[in-house]
């Protein structure tokens, strides 16, 4: 069983709340669920028909068994909630991302003189900042080309610097003719397995860096339907496994 040990950050005070869509992809949910563990943060717990809100941490994940480990919640009354409900929301930060889920505990067992909880793998996590979702930074070595159709028709050829299922940051050379709020007709690229992805987007920022030949673009893809941003979540997912096991 793989298992993977951790320790504890930052409180978040409020019962999480649950809303727009979410990832259901299990290489996805695996690779938010491993940087919640890997950067020790916080979660905050509540528990279903009860009041408050309680600390805990991700202290394993296994996932040959599709199961979360969970420290053991300090407050007595909780604890024994927890037990006897099972049901619990959890949220934390993630590089300034909120990430919520729901999961059912399946058992508890005592482990250096600390009880552990284990519990299900949630059926789907939702995350939550300015541009959406979880943005992935996309290593030059995966050759992230992009080429973006105006509405005039001109063509600006660039690169992807990350990428999440709601927009990406792209690189283009310096001086190219596009700016906030222009839209993007056609942001194309390819996947890792060579399917073409094309998309609308509108430019929601310009950040330019002196003496540099690009210009990055912050931009929010339009008009999706629910068989591209799938095929989104899978390029970011398999690129966040590239990155991975390059680390």
């Amino acid at each position: 069983m793989p298992l993977e040990e951790a320790s504890l950050e930052h409180p978040e005070p409020r019962r999480p709340k649950m809303h727009g869509d979410g990832l259901k992809i299990r290489g996805h949910k695996f690779l938010i669920l491993k940087a919640l563990h890997e950067s020790r943060s916080q979660l905050s717990i509540s528990i279903e028909g009860v009041d408050g809100v309680y600390a805990s941490i991700i202290l394993a994940i296994d996932t040959e068994n599709d199961a979360l480990e969970l420290d053991e919640l300090a407050d007595d009354a909780a604890h024994t909630a927890l037990l006897a409900k099972k049901n619990y929301r959890a949220s934390g930060w993630l590089k300034g991302v909120k990430v919520q889920f729901s999961a059912r505990i399946m058992s508890h067992e005592h482990r250096d003189q600390l009880i552990r909880y284990r519990s299900t793998i949630p059926d789907t996590i939702y995350q939550t900042q300015h541009r959406g979702s979880y943005r992935t930074p996309v290593s030059m070595m995966t050759t992230p080309e992009v080429h973006l159709i105006l509405s005039d028709n001109q063509v600006i050829q660039g690169e992807i610097s990350d990428i999440s299922s709601s927009g990406a940051l792209l690189n283009v050379p310096a001086g190219s003719p596009i700016a906030p709020g222009d839209k993007i007709s056609q942001c194309i690229f390819k996947t890792l397995d060579n399917k073409v992805i094309i998309v609308e987007a509108e430019v929601k920022r310009q950040l330019h860096t002196e003496n540099s030949s690009r210009t990055r673009l912050g931009c929010r893809f339009v008009n999706l339907d629910l068989s591209i941003t799938q095929e989104i979540q899978r390029y970011t997912a398999a690129i966040e496994r590239l990155n991975a096991r390059r680390r």
